[in-house]
């Protein structure tokens, strides 16, 4: 993850490729932390998993 705060807006909404790239991650990483609890993911109607740019800052800051 990276170590310098990513620039989120925290009204945003993330695919899950946006919020790796943005968290300097892997897309399967982001899913073990969803399913570990640590960050909640909702599902749009087209069945797609979107992030709460609120829900990314919050992950970042249990790292760091």
């Amino acid at each position: 993850m990276t170590p310098t705060k990513p620039h989120i807006a925290p009204t945003g909404s993330y695919t899950v490729t946006q919020a790796a790239q943005l968290l300097q991650i892997d897309r399967r990483t982001l899913r073990r932390y969803e399913a570990a609890g640590y960050i909640v993911a909702h599902i749009n109607k087209l069945g797609r998993r979107k992030y709460a740019g609120n829900e990314l800052i919050k992950l970042w800051n249990l790292n760091y």
